[in-house]
């Protein structure tokens, strides 16, 4: 079982827009595709979709692979809202583990409030190539650490053991048989995905680390806490290359750095986040991946076990 949590919000993408740069214009768009986006539902797609079983004559025919599941369940915890767009995106996250039946919507669906709404991103794709990005974070902006905890408390809590008659047995051979009803019932995480917390103003920093550290308690083993970044803004001004403890004092991620087992970011984040340049020249490959390397250090001198940089076209930096 893996339990994705943070982000989630409805895409939705406008084909063929028109940009004339004018600020009062009428812009065009031909159609529109709206989807699940965010870290939640971007996460819970990829986890179900290698999660086949019996395969579901409605779909996809390039998806219709018949192995066993590999994951048991796949778990969104989100805040959205009683809305359309909140019934549609429950919708989407469901249909995402179709074939195995696999994706469990129930907490987020306990804990959809009437008085938020669920979160929209408009994103036009110009007809140039380029997108643009209009967000309304709407419900993110409200989802506190207490309220994820409390999905998280409910989607690892055990039902009560049988009744029967104990009249006949010690009070050792009673707690024996709780303790295998509990191992029994009680759903096994092992990894915990979290994205986007730039994104999320009441799950930073103490209340990030809060949360990560009481999902490391309920995993099988400690489980593996992984956290992808988004949304990491630039900073007001150019500094020097941050040092570890800098970062340790970074008010969203500091915190919580100890807790991380992944962290995975793209090449510019990693500049906004530490200082770190990188030129990205025919002539600075070796420098570029020097100062990739070093910024990487500071994440794991705070207790990142593995840091994952993503560049585009030239691949991937872990360390």
């Amino acid at each position: 079982r893996v339990i994705c949590a943070g982000l989630a919000c409805v895409d939705m993408q406008l084909h063929q827009a028109t940009s004339s740069g004018e600020v009062e214009s009428i812009e065009t768009f031909c159609g529109e595709t709206s989807i699940g986006g965010g870290s939640v539902s971007m996460a819970t797609k990829a986890l179900s979709r290698l999660c086949y079983g019996d395969g579901d004559e409605n779909e996809d025919e390039a998806y219709m692979i018949m192995t066993p599941p590999v994951l048991q369940a796949v778990v969104p915890l989100c805040q959205i809202g009683s809305d359309t767009s909140g019934s549609k995106l429950l919708e989407w996250l469901e249909k995402s583990g179709r074939a195995c039946k696999n994706v469990v919507t129930k907490f987020a669906k306990e804990q959809s409030s009437k008085d938020t709404r669920t979160a929209l991103a408009v994103l036009p794709i110009y007809q140039d190539g380029r997108r643009g990005c209009f967000f309304d974070a709407a419900s993110n902006d409200s989802f506190t650490a207490d309220q994820l905890l409390e999905m998280l408390e409910a989607s690892v809590a055990s039902p009560s053991a049988p009744e029967l008659d104990v009249s006949q047995l010690t009070q050792e051979d009673w707690d024996d048989y709780q303790d295998r009803v509990v191992e029994a019932v009680t759903p096994q995480y092992g990894a915990f995905l979290f994205g986007y917390p730039h994104l999320l103003p009441k799950l930073q920093g103490s209340s990030l680390a809060k949360v990560l550290c009481e999902a490391k308690k309920i995993m099988k083993d400690g489980g593996i806490v992984a956290v992808d970044l988004n949304g990491v803004p630039p900073p007001n001004t150019i500094s020097n290359p941050k040092t570890a403890k800098d970062l340790q004092m970074d008010p969203i991620l500091g915190a919580a750095l100890p807790y991380v087992d992944i962290l995975h970011m793209n090449e510019e984040e990693l500049q906004f986040l530490t200082g770190f340049t990188v030129q990205n020249t025919p002539t600075s490959k070796l420098e570029d991946e020097f100062h990739i390397a070093s910024a990487i250090q500071l994440f794991l001198k705070n207790g990142v076990a593995m840091v994952a940089v993503t560049r585009g076209l030239k691949g991937c930096f872990v360390s």
